[in-house]
């Protein structure tokens, strides 16, 4: 059975897309990414993403994907990103993410309980 990685969830009264990405590999993140791409592109309205990317291994291929998604459907749909866990080499790859959105809609942060605090303010 599949492992399911990402859910909506409801705090303060916010709609959340959660999405768990800790401890995976490549292989694993790009078919994730490209299911929760096609979740925002049919939702309703704004979406907020909560994305914890603790111990996931990011390669060129998943950041040239990751900056195709925001042009094409993150810049337009995703209210608000908030990623905890993204440190090291992938602090700078999140960086590189959020000049690809050429939004400040995107954050990191060290917990789950802040990010959720900041999507839903």
């Amino acid at each position: 059975m599949k492992e399911v990685r990402w859910k909506w969830m409801e705090h303060h009264g916010k709609r959340i897309m959660y999405v768990d990405y800790r401890g995976m590999k490549p292989k694993e993140i790009m078919p994730l990414m490209k299911e929760t791409n096609d979740a925002v592109a049919a939702s309703r309205g704004k979406v907020l993403i909560l994305g914890h990317v603790k111990g996931a291994v990011v390669t060129r291929e998943v950041m040239d994907y990751l900056k195709r998604s925001a042009s094409m459907v993150l810049r337009h749909r995703a209210d608000k990103i908030a990623v905890v866990g993204a440190t090291g080499l992938m602090a700078v790859f999140f960086d590189s993410f959020v000049v690809a959105l050429e939004r400040d809609n995107a954050r990191k942060f060290a917990t789950e309980e802040d990010a959720l605090k900041w999507l839903s303010e």
